[in-house]
């Protein structure tokens, strides 16, 4: 595929036999033809090897790893095999609007400087139901071009807002800069790829909703990680970045509040999954950091509105109970409300 405009579109699986099906359909229908298939399978022990060899369709290419190997190391080995102008990493359990890759080709025609594209998206759920929409914070809506600065300072206020399985970016820029880096940031190994990319190139993000991302609650990973009770991955991201950056960008004092903000609510949601666990000393610990901590009262004194209300309540309430020696009694509560929302989504 060395024809310009060419597109690769890399799929990793790994027991997605109950929707890979629909979202390679939904490749295969795009307007944009100049395309090739690349699938990668990472040791699938279920049928979905078996339902991609079904498509008829000279497109398709199925790699199959060796051996199972991490998301990200699976992410990387798509690109290392992934040949055409442009690279797309498409997850295999989300649905892509049949026009979502003639306008990422596009928007690379019409701005030859830029490094990748972005689009927004729809949640939904496992029946494939909308359940909640994508959108960029205000500050950067009205736009089409991003740079670095403008990007990290509203990802450090409002977490990471770029939709990774929508990703189209120029191979030679992909090729350049894998792998991604899942041993020093984990989950969010993609997030770092994207400020990489930032820190050289300007990126596009396509104001239309181009990608039905699917937010499964009945897979086991989703509870794992709801049940997490280490500080969440993309903090790891933006502490490098500030550490590295904090010289050469003018970050503004309310921006730095803003994400200690949020790493607050992360310690509560950390705290509450302690609980569940039975652990009560450990949620103590976290909720006096996250309820005492003075940027926590720094954050509270630049930012108004009922959600910072209602999370020092919360806190407030869980530490007091935790402090009156109820935190078994917490611990039947919360594992009940677990037990129910799992029990909806199964």
């Amino acid at each position: 595929m060395s024809n310009p405009n060419s597109i690769c579109i890399c799929i990793p699986t790994y027991n997605a036999e109950k929707t890979v099906v629909q979202t390679v359909r939904s490749i295969l229908n795009q307007t944009y033809q100049n395309t090739e298939i690349l699938v990668v399978d990472n040791v699938s022990t279920d049928n979905t090897l078996a339902l991609l060899r079904e498509f008829n369709d000279p497109r398709i290419k199925i790699h199959e790893n060796n051996k199972n190997v991490s998301a990200e190391e699976n992410f990387s080995r798509c690109i290392q095999l992934a040949n055409g102008e442009y690279i797309a990493i498409f997850h295999a359990d989300d649905l892509y609007m049949p026009d979502i890759v003639q306008k990422q080709v596009q928007a690379f025609q019409d701005n030859p400087t830029i490094g990748a594209v972005f689009t927004l998206a729809n949640f939904i759920d496992d029946s494939g139901t909308v359940i909640g929409e994508h959108r960029l914070p205000v500050e950067l809506r009205g736009k089409r071009i991003y740079y670095f600065p403008e990007i990290f300072l509203s990802i450090l206020e409002n977490q990471n807002f770029l939709v990774c399985p929508s990703a189209m970016v120029r191979s030679a820029i992909y090729k350049e800069l894998e792998p991604f880096d899942g041993k020093r940031f984990k989950t969010s190994a993609d997030l770092d790829m994207w400020l990489r990319i930032l820190e050289k190139y300007p990126i596009a993000i396509l104001g239309e909703k181009l990608i039905n991302y699917r937010v499964s609650r009945a897979h086991g990973s989703y509870w794992f990680g709801y049940l997490r009770t280490e500080q969440a991955d993309f903090f790891k991201v933006m502490d490098y970045y500030l550490s590295v950056k904090s010289t050469v960008l003018d970050i503004p004092r309310g921006a730095l509040n803003k994400y200690e903000f949020l790493r607050s609510i992360d310690k509560i949601r950390c705290a509450v999954n302690y609980l569940i666990k039975g652990q009560s000393q450990d949620a103590k610990k976290l909720l006096k950091e996250s309820f005492s901590a003075p940027v926590f009262w720094g954050a509270v004194g630049k930012i108004r509105g009922p959600k910072i209300l209602a999370y020092r309540i919360f806190s407030a309430t869980l530490l007091g109970l935790v402090d009156l020696g109820l935190g078994q009694h917490l611990r039947k509560i919360l594992y009940w409300f677990l037990y129910i929302r799992k029990k909806k989504f199964t």
